[in-house]
């Protein structure tokens, strides 16, 4: 599928509209999500989704002249101390290089994402609402502060705003202002934009606030400093306190009626595709489906947060001989399709979220086999 535009991208202006779509700040602790290899300066023209790296997955980049890949499970995740070609990870990672081919990963951050994997599944099953047992966190955030002649207020802000600063959900230029008087003295060294050196003066400024992540306050600084008037502005960041925790990569799912257990299964084989068998416990065959939680990925640590709920069975990628023990000790159904399955529809839901967010750019949206 191509959207044909204007010019091609630079990865790092590609990788800046992932991370506002699904920010790095979602992950888990220690997941390492992102840009994984490549030039932040090259410019890309085929993106090519996919579960994760592998050789049949390079094969296929190769085959259709990708040059950026878009995969849900990282490669890397720990330091790399060599590049062997015995080890399947150092090699993969040796050829991407070899070839100049980027990888960008985004796993547990995209799990949390209300057009991500989760939804679209739910919406394959037949189910008429979908919601996160938790909301969504926000990307860890800072609010900067600072303090502008009013006249040049508007033009900081855009500039802030074309940095990464002043978004919220889906709005842009975020921000408040309030007026007030501002003091200072320059030295005999300084050159003052208001008044003059060594002068005590007193400046009507305007009062300006706007959110902005973590990962952006480099360039957000950066572009402060080239924007205002001041030869020193002043400014202050303060840390935004969010939630990351489990109960956000869990969601319950409804179907408009009552499913029997045939049924139920009969919908999960059909909504992927070639999957043949389902795996799990039952220790109540007798209950019929038709609120259910569901996770992609593995289920091992989440049946805690299940028992308490009012749903009927749990449906995940995989969970351990032990989990699914206590699991029917405790008599809660679980259905798993297998963690690869169960995120299997990453590459429909990525590009589904991103491509309309690319369309004035000369980028081709490319589909394996």
């Amino acid at each position: 599928m191509c959207r044909c535009g204007e010019y091609a991208m630079k990865i790092k202006d590609f990788t800046r509209i992932l991370e506002h779509a699904v920010p790095l700040e979602w992950a888990l602790p220690d997941d390492p999500v992102g840009l994984q290899v490549g030039d932040p300066e090259r410019e890309i023209r085929r993106i090519l989704p996919g579960l994760e790296m592998s050789t049949a997955f390079l094969e296929e980049a190769v085959r259709l002249q990708a040059d950026f890949l878009l995969v849900h499970h990282p490669l890397i995740f720990h330091p790399l101390r060599r590049l062997l070609a015995n080890n399947p990870v150092q090699r993969l990672t040796r050829e991407l290089v070899r070839r100049d081919l980027a990888l960008y990963a985004m796993h547990t951050n995209f799990d949390l994402h209300p057009q991500g994997m989760v939804p679209l599944w739910a919406r394959k099953l037949g189910c008429v609402r979908v919601t996160p047992l938790a909301a969504k966190p926000q990307a860890e955030r800072l609010k900067l502060v600072t303090f502008v002649p009013p006249e040049h207020t508007d033009r900081v802000r855009e500039a802030l705003g074309r940095a990464g600063a002043g978004f919220i959900g889906e709005y842009d230029l975020c921000s408040f202002t309030s007026r007030g008087t501002g003091t200072f003295r320059g030295s005999e060294r300084s050159q003052p934009f208001l008044g003059r050196a060594g002068a005590f003066e007193r400046a009507e400024e305007d009062r300006l606030e706007m959110v902005l992540p973590t990962s952006r306050k480099g360039a957000v600084i950066q572009a402060l400093f080239e924007s205002h008037p001041y030869e020193e502005p002043a400014y202050d960041l303060y840390p935004l306190e969010d939630l990351r925790d489990l109960r956000q990569a869990l969601w319950i799912a409804e179907f408009g009626r009552k499913l029997s257990w045939s049924e139920f299964e009969k919908r999960i084989v059909k909504s992927l595709p070639g999957l043949k068998s389902l795996g799990g416990v039952r220790p109540d065959r007798r209950r019929p489906v038709r609120r259910f939680a569901v996770s992609t990925g593995s289920g091992n640590s989440l049946p805690a947060l299940v028992y308490p709920l009012d749903v009927d069975v749990f449906l995940t990628g995989e969970m351990g001989y032990h989990a699914l023990w206590e699991a029917n000790e405790n008599r809660l159904n679980v259905v798993t399709v297998g963690h690869d399955w169960s995120e299997s529809l990453f590459g429909e839901a990525v590009t589904a979220l991103i491509e309309p967010l690319t369309r004035e750019q000369d980028l081709t949206w490319l589909r394996s086999r």
